[in-house]
């Protein structure tokens, strides 16, 4: 997103599909997450991504949560499952992420969330290059060595993991939880 919160091109495809999906099924709510990553704006992405979704899709914004702690789609994961999928009893979701980051998106869901949970990842079609497939398989490869000795599911190692070797989340590039 932009400072002023305006989604760029990649984000809205996506959020167009996530609505597509949402409509199309029984789905109860949608979910956006991300905080305010932007230095120079204090906007929430997840704020963006819903406002998005209702003021320009036609959401019913009652529909639509945000997780607002999340900085990554490892936290996307954690964050979803502690803040939403436990105590909202969720057992299945469908994460609406970018065609090329399906594969990477589909490992870490199923470590966070472990085998009691179904979760399906559908991919948005994305234009894009070698070097963003080449990120996606380093970024895969950092993920399993990150949490390599957790135990798939396991709340309280992968959290105590992100809060000492993750570095988005304990201090080495933003504030540590």
């Amino acid at each position: 997103m932009d400072v002023n919160g305006v989604l760029n091109s990649e984000s809205k495809v996506r959020a167009k599909k996530a609505v597509q999906i949402f409509n199309d099924t029984d789905i109860p709510h949608l979910v956006t997450c991300g905080w305010a990553y932007r230095k120079d704006s204090n906007i929430r992405i997840a704020d963006a991504f819903k406002a998005y979704i209702v003021e320009k899709l036609g959401v019913d914004s009652r529909k639509v949560i945000t997780e607002l702690n999340s900085r990554d789609t490892v936290g996307d994961a954690f964050f979803t499952k502690a803040n939403l999928s436990l105590s909202l009893a969720w057992n299945r979701i469908c994460v609406v992420t970018s065609d090329y980051h399906v594969n990477r998106t589909q490992e870490i869901f199923n470590f966070i969330y472990g085998t009691n949970f179904v979760i399906d990842v559908i991919g948005a079609n994305i234009i894009h290059d070698e070097s963003v497939l080449r990120y996606e398989l380093s970024s895969t490869k950092v993920f399993r060595e990150t949490f390599l000795g957790v135990n798939s599911g396991n709340d309280s190692q992968i959290l105590e993991r992100l809060r000492e070797f993750h570095p988005f989340y304990n201090g080495e590039v933003y504030d540590k939880i």
